[in-house]
C-alpha cells in the first residue's frame, strides 16, 4: 500500500510540486497587488479627510467627497487610457477558418414570441451549415411557450424548456452544455433581442484559429429606439463600447456582454462553465477565463442588425440595478483573480463607476444642500485653491469624453441625454450597493419589454429632489448677500454651481419622465 507521504513524493518529481507552488506563489502576490492597489485608492480620502475635516459628523460625508473627486480623475485617466488604444490599428481579419461544431443558443423568459421567432429566424440564416439552433426557454407563461415550442419544430430549431430556472441565464447555458458540450466546439449566444447580421459567424471563427482566444464578443446594437429614455440609454452605450470595450480589447479586458458572443466550450468548462452566483455571469465567468490566461477578443463591428434598449424608466432601473449589482458582487472575484495589473485596473474602474453614479453621486447632490441651507462646511479647504485643482480636472474630463466621441454622431445633444440617464440611475444602483454591502440576495429580474410609456413612480423622488434644490439655491442667494468675507462669498458661489447643476440634471430627467404616449 502506498502512503500519503510517498504520493507526495511521486507527484513531486519533475518538478510538478515546485510548479504547483510557484502557480500558488504567483497567484498569492498577484492578489497581494490588487488589495494594495484598491487599499491605495480608498487610503487617499482618508488622508484628505483628516487634514480637511471641519466637523466630525460630518467625517463620512468628507471622505465621501473626496473619494468621489479622486474616483473621477482615476476613471478619466482609465477612459483616456482606453480612448488612445481604441485608435490602435488591429490585425487585419483571417478569412479562413477550420471547421468548427457551432451550437447557436437563443435565450429567451417570457418574451414576445414574435420577437423570439423573428430572432431565431436571424440566427438560423447566420448560422447556415456550419451549426445547429437551440432555444432555451425558461418561460413560466404556458401559452407563449407551447407557442415557441411549435415553432422549432416547425423549423428544425431544437427546444429545450426547464420547469425549475436555476441559475436563471447562466443555469440554462450550463444544462445545455452539460447535456450537449460534448457534441459541439463553440456555442454563440443571443438575447431574444438582439439578432445577428447574415456574417456573423463567417466574420468571427477565424478568430478561434488561435487555440488561446475564449471568446469573441461585437457590440450590443440600439436600433429600436422609440422613446426618450431609449434615445439616452443608447447614447449612454456609445462610449462603453466604441471607446472603452475597444480599448480593453487592446488591453486583454474586454468582458462577454451577455449576448452577441462566441465562445470555446473547452475554455468554458476549464472554468467551471458560466457563474451561477452572481446575476451577471458574463462578467464573473470572464474573469475566471482570463486568470486561467485565455485571451478575450471584441471586434467593434455591426455584427447585431436589431436590438431593443429599454423602453420605459421603469425598465431601464431594473437592467441598471442588475448590472450594477453584478459588479458589486464581482468585486471579491477581481480582488482574487490572477491578471495583468492593467487588466485589474480595468476591472477596478468598473466597479467605481457603479459606486460613483450611486452612492457617490447621492453625497455629491446633498453636499451643495446641506452647505447651503445649514450653512455647515462638509469640509474646509481654500475655495479658490480647491477651484484651481478640480475645475481644470473636470472641464478636461468633460471635453476629452466629448471630443473622444466627435465621430460617432454624438454630439452635445447625446452628452446631454447620457447624463441625464445615469442621473436616474443613481436609485436603483444605491440599492444594489446597499443589498451587496448587506449581503442581501436580490431577486433576478431581466429588463422588462414593451413600448407602454407611463409616468413612472420615481418621478416623485426626482420631484423632492428638484423642491430641495430650489430651496437650497434661494437660502444660499440670501447667505451671499449677507455674507461679508471675500472667502465666504466664493464657497457659496461653489456651492451655488454644484446645486444648479443638479438642478439641471433634474429638470432633464423630466423631459423623460414625462414623455407618455404608445409607440
Amino acid at each position: 500500500m502506498q502512503h500519503a507521504h510517498d504520493i507526495l513524493r511521486l507527484s513531486c518529481e519533475g518538478g510538478t510540486c515546485r510548479r504547483g507552488k510557484q502557480i500558488h506563489d504567483n497567484k498569492v502576490k498577484v492578489m497581494i497587488r490588487n488589495v494594495l492597489t484598491a487599499i491605495a485608492i480608498f487610503t487617499v480620502p482618508v488622508i484628505l479627510t483628516i487634514f480637511t475635516l471641519s466637523d466630525l459628523i460630518f467625517s463620512p460625508f468628507t471622505y465621501a467627497l473626496w473619494l468621489t473627486m479622486e474616483v473621477g480623475v482615476f476613471t478619466t485617466i482609465i477612459y483616456l487610457s482606453n480612448y488612445r488604444k481604441s485608435k490602435e490599428i488591429k490585425a487585419p481579419l483571417v478569412q479562413e477558418f477550420r471547421k468548427y461544431r457551432v451550437a447557436a443558443l437563443v435565450v429567451s423568459y417570457n418574451e414576445d414570441p414574435s420577437t423570439v421567432r423573428e430572432t431565431l429566424l436571424s440566427v438560423k440564416e447566420a448560422i447556415g451549415s456550419l451549426g445547429d439552433v437551440f432555444l432555451l426557454d425558461d418561460s413560466t407563461d404556458r401559452m407563449k411557450a407551447e407557442e415557441n415550442e411549435e415553432f422549432c419544430r416547425n423549423n428544425g430549431i431544437t427546444y429545450l424548456h426547464r420547469e425549475g430556472r436555476r441559475g436563471y441565464k447562466a443555469g440554462a447555458i450550463n444544462d445545455f452544455l452539460k447535456k450537449y458540450g460534448d457534441s459541439y466546439d463553440l456555442i454563440a449566444v443571443f438575447d431574444s433581442d438582439q439578432r445577428p447580421v447574415r456574417t456573423f459567424f463567417l466574420d468571427l471563427l477565424p478568430f478561434f484559429n488561435d487555440e488561446n482566444v475564449a471568446f469573441v464578443q461585437v457590440p450590443q446594437a440600439y436600433t429600436e429606439v422609440f422613446s426618450r429614455l431609449a434615445m439616452g440609454a443608447t447614447y449612454q452605450q456609445m462610449p462603453f463600447h466604441d471607446v472603452v470595450m475597444s480599448g480593453r480589447d487592446i488591453s486583454g479586458s474586454a468582458f462577454i456582454l451577455g449576448s452577441g458572443f462566441i465562445a470555446r466550450i473547452e475554455a468554458l468548462r476549464k472554468a467551471g462553465y458560466f457563474d451561477e452566483e452572481i446575476v451577471t455571469e458574463d462578467l464573473a465567468t470572464t474573469l475566471k477565463l482570463q486568470s486561467l490566461g485565455y485571451r478575450s477578443i471584441y471586434v467593434n463591428y455591426p455584427g447585431i442588425w436589431y436590438g431593443e434598449p429599454p423602453q420605459t424608466v421603469d425598465a431601464y432601473m431594473v437592467q441598471q440595478g442588475r448590472w450594477s449589482l453584478g459588479s458589486f458582487q464581482s468585486f471579491m472575484r477581481i480582488l482574487r483573480s490572477r491578471i495583468g495589473w492593467r487588466v485589474f485596473l480595468d476591472y477596478f474602474a468598473g466597479f467605481l463607476y457603479w459606486l460613483k453614479e450611486g452612492p457617490l453621486t447621492i453625497v455629491e447632490l446633498l453636499a451643495p444642500i446641506i452647505f447651503l441651507t445649514l450653512q455647515v462646511y462638509i469640509f474646509r479647504v481654500d475655495p479658490f485653491i480647491f477651484s484651481l485643482a478640480y475645475y481644470p480636472v473636470l472641464l478636461f474630463s468633460i471635453l476629452l469624453f466629448i471630443l473622444s466621441m466627435r465621430d460617432r454622431r454624438y454630439g452635445i445633444r447625446g452628452f446631454l441625454y447620457h447624463q441625464f440617464v445615469e442621473f436616474l440611475m443613481m436609485p436603483p444602483v444605491t440599492l444594489s450597493f446597499i443589498a451587496w454591502a448587506l449581503r442581501r440576495k436580490r431577486p433576478f429580474r431581466v429588463t422588462p419589454k414593451g413600448r407602454e410609456i407611463k409616468i413612472s413612480r420615481w418621478i416623485f423622488l426626482y420631484i423632492l429632489i428638484e423642491l430641495l434644490l430650489i430651496f437650497s439655491i434661494i437660502k444660499g442667494i440670501f447667505w451671499y448677500n449677507l455674507a461679508s468675507l471675500n472667502s465666504l462669498r466664493y464657497s457659496i458661489i461653489i456651492n451655488l454651481t454644484w446645486a444648479a447643476y443638479f438642478l439641471f440634471l433634474t429638470s432633464g430627467t423630466f423631459i423623460i419622465f414625462l414623455e407618455k404616449k404608445n409607440i
